[in-house]
C-alpha cells in the first residue's frame, strides 16, 4: 500500500492542461461580444501580426495600419472562424489579404536609371553599397506584381513552406511555388544593371 504523504493529491493526479483551451474560451467569449476577451486576444497576437505586417509592407506606419485593420476585420468575422486551423494562422490569412489590397492600391514604381555622372573619380560601386542597395532592392520589390511580391516575402521573410503560402493566399502549393520562382526571376531582371556594377567591381579587384 502506498504511504500517505502530505504532498499527495487526495483527488488523484492533476488534470492535464490544454494550452489551447483558454484561447478557445476567449474566442467564444469574443464571438459573443466580450470586449475583455477581445482585448486578451489582441494582446496575445498583436506583436506577431505587426511583425508579419512589417515584413510584408516594409514600413512601420503601414504595418501599424494593417495590423489594426486585421484585428478589426477578425473581430467582425469571428462568426466565420471554424477553428479548422490555428487562430494565429487565420489572422495571418486576413493580414495577407489586406496586404494584397494595400499593394494593389499602390502605383508600381519604375526603377531609377543608373546616374550618368559617375565620373570625376567616383567609383560606380557606391551604387550597390549600404543604403543605396537597400533602396534599389526595396524599389525592385515594389515593382513586382502584388501576388508575386506576397508569395516571395512569405517565403523569404516569413519562412513559410509552399503549402502554407498557398493556404494563406488561396492558391495551390504548385501555384505558390511558381509565383515565388517568377518573383525571383523578375527581381534578377530588375536588378541586373545594378548587379552588373558590382560584378564589374569584383572583376577589377581580381589580380
Amino acid at each position: 500500500m502506498k504511504a500517505w504523504s502530505p504532498f499527495s493529491n487526495p483527488e488523484g493526479p492533476e488534470p492535464e492542461v490544454d494550452p489551447g483551451a483558454a484561447e478557445r474560451r476567449r474566442i467564444e467569449a469574443a464571438r459573443a461580444g466580450d470586449r475583455a476577451a477581445q482585448e486578451e486576444l489582441l494582446r496575445a497576437h498583436y506583436a506577431r501580426v505587426h511583425a508579419t505586417a512589417f515584413r510584408l509592407v516594409g514600413n512601420p506606419e503601414d504595418a501599424e495600419d494593417l495590423a489594426q485593420e486585421c484585428f478589426v476585420r477578425a473581430f467582425r468575422s469571428l462568426g466565420f472562424y471554424r477553428a479548422e486551423g490555428s487562430f494565429a494562422g487565420w489572422l495571418r490569412r486576413i493580414l495577407v489579404h489586406l496586404a494584397q489590397d494595400h499593394y494593389r492600391g499602390q502605383k508600381r514604381p519604375e526603377l531609377a536609371a543608373l546616374p550618368e555622372d559617375l565620373g570625376g573619380g567616383r567609383d560606380p560601386h557606391v551604387l550597390v553599397e549600404g543604403r543605396e542597395l537597400g533602396r534599389v532592392l526595396a524599389d525592385a520589390l515594389q515593382a513586382l506584381a502584388a501576388p508575386l511580391r506576397i508569395a516571395l516575402l512569405l517565403r523569404t521573410r516569413e519562412g513559410l513552406e509552399y503549402v502554407e503560402i498557398g493556404s494563406v493566399t488561396g492558391v495551390t502549393p504548385e501555384t505558390a511555388r511558381t509565383r515565388v520562382m517568377k518573383a525571383r526571376r523578375a527581381l534578377l531582371r530588375l536588378l541586373a544593371p545594378y548587379l552588373g556594377v558590382e560584378r564589374a567591381r569584383a572583376e577589377r579587384r581580381t589580380p
